[in-house]
């Protein structure tokens, strides 16, 4: 299968008419500081095939954002998930976007560090771990909800869309895709925690538990 290189007026029209699914592989440091809205962030550093529940509708049709030339490469990395129809990508991928609209979404990264002072000064805050049960029942951020990745969608019927909710996982990856899959769903205060669990560990400020 080849993909199908869309102009920004056709991408947009297929997207309104369509409802098609917005697909983003682009790694998560290029993400956060720009996306279409409601896009989902299916980086092509996540585990290929990983198990993503309910964030993703396979039978939606998809549009991708690709960093440019990573077209074929990202094909490739959402083959497991069997979508019905991968109509095509942006030509130019995100800076073409950008030329033309400032209608973009971000998701804020924070720091280790940044993650105790929000633990300490906003204590509404809702931390959430989606790593996988094993890892969190091992060591967890003290006051964090263990919702794995594959499981998350069950949880957004519990939360305020106004809440803050700062999420983390091992690496980075699998967070950023929780964080987009949010946003899709009108949560406003969503912060990713960079680094994921192998840098919070290097916090020594941060409480742990067991």
């Amino acid at each position: 299968m080849k993909l199908k290189p869309l102009t920004y007026e056709a991408f947009v029209k297929i997207s309104q008419i369509e409802n098609a699914l917005i697909i983003d592989t682009r790694l998560p440091d290029f993400f956060e500081t720009a996306f279409v809205p409601k896009s989902i962030n299916i980086s092509l550093n996540l585990s290929k095939g990983k198990d993503l529940g309910e964030i993703i509708n396979t039978d939606q049709q998809v549009l991708l954002i690709c960093k440019p030339g990573t077209e074929e490469e990202s094909l490739n990395h959402l083959t497991p998930y069997q979508f019905k129809e991968i109509i095509g990508f942006l030509e130019g991928g995100m800076d073409t976007y950008l030329t033309h609209t400032n209608k973009y979404d971000m998701v804020i990264s924070i720091s280790s560090e940044e993650l105790v002072l929000d633990s300490l000064h906003n204590p509404k805050a809702v931390i959430i771990d989606v790593r996988s049960n094993d890892a969190f029942e091992k060591s967890h951020v003290y006051n964090a909800v263990s919702k794995p990745l594959n499981k998350l969608a069950l949880l957004t019927h519990n939360l305020n869309p106004k809440d803050e909710i700062i999420i983390y996982c091992t690496k980075g990856s699998s967070s950023m895709t929780a964080a987009s899959y949010l946003k899709n769903q009108g949560f406003i205060f969503v912060k990713n925690v960079w680094g994921g669990f192998e840098r919070i560990i290097e916090e020594p400020k941060v409480k742990l538990l067991p």
